[in-house]
């Protein structure tokens, strides 16, 4: 499931949230591939990104990864700039992948914790798709990182799907209005998929859970989520906005 679907960029720039690990670095990945110039973010992790530079090294100067809270409204306008001033061009094609979960007992969530998943999951994308229609020149693509928890809820994790329900909603106000300015908007909602971020022992737990759970059977994998995000930022999309495309292995059919 490692192959890359064909496309052709044309050496525009990207801006990747989240694109040091899992879905977002795959997400890097396929773009870089398909002849794009991709600026990734990171919050905090500088090891991991280090990492991911070096993964990705073999694109050379086409990949930047520069670590930046973009849930904070001054850094909006530095990441976008930052574009213009390595490569000349402004940024078409954002991905607001950017997310943080944190699961536990409901009576035990703090509002400090509910304002920082928030935070995280829907108002940095709300400022940058904002920065982003600003900013366009020509047309654009935003691509914003929902998840089936926002799509049945999540009994662990009610900030994370609340986040994740708003983002949706989001996707579909600035599809209405990124339509004036020809940008398109969509989401992508993953279900179950397979990354770093879980322990070798709790993902071996959800690969058995799944076949019981999950209509196909099966965990997703991120190459399938970034072949979701890569066609809706291509031409082939060009007809799509104001759309959520489910990932999810038919776990939900909505």
């Amino acid at each position: 499931m490692s192959c890359v679907a064909s496309y052709n960029f044309e050496s525009r720039i990207a801006l990747v949230t989240g694109a040091s690990r899992g879905i977002g670095k795959r997400i890097c990945r396929d773009l870089l591939s398909s002849n794009c110039r991709v600026l990734g973010t990171f919050a905090s992790n500088e090891e991991v990104a280090e990492q991911c530079r070096i993964d990705l090294s073999e694109f050379e100067d086409n990949f930047l990864l520069k670590k930046s809270d973009v849930a904070l409204k001054d850094n909006v306008a530095i990441i976008f700039d930052y574009a213009v001033e390595a490569w000349g061009d402004p940024v078409s094609l954002l991905v607001n992948n950017a997310g943080i979960l944190e699961q536990g007992d409901f009576d035990l969530l703090s509002a400090e914790a509910w304002d920082t998943t928030l935070g995280v999951n829907l108002r940095g994308p709300f400022l940058l798709s904002q920065g982003f229609i600003r900013q366009i020149s020509g047309s654009g693509v935003i691509v914003n990182m929902s998840s089936v928890g926002g799509q049945m809820g999540g009994e662990k994790a009610p900030d994370y799907a609340a986040s994740k329900a708003a983002l949706i909603s989001l996707t579909k106000s600035v599809a209405r209005i990124g339509s004036k300015v020809g940008v398109r908007s969509n989401a992508v909602a993953p279900g179950w998929i397979e990354t770093d971020i879980f322990t070798d022992s709790r993902l071996a737990e959800l690969k058995e859970e799944a076949k019981n759970v999950i209509p196909l059977q099966r965990m997703g994998c991120s190459s399938e989520v970034a072949r979701a995000v890569l066609f809706l930022l291509s031409d082939e999309a060009s007809y799509i906005t104001g759309h959520c495309l489910n990932v999810n292995g038919g776990i939900y059919l909505g």
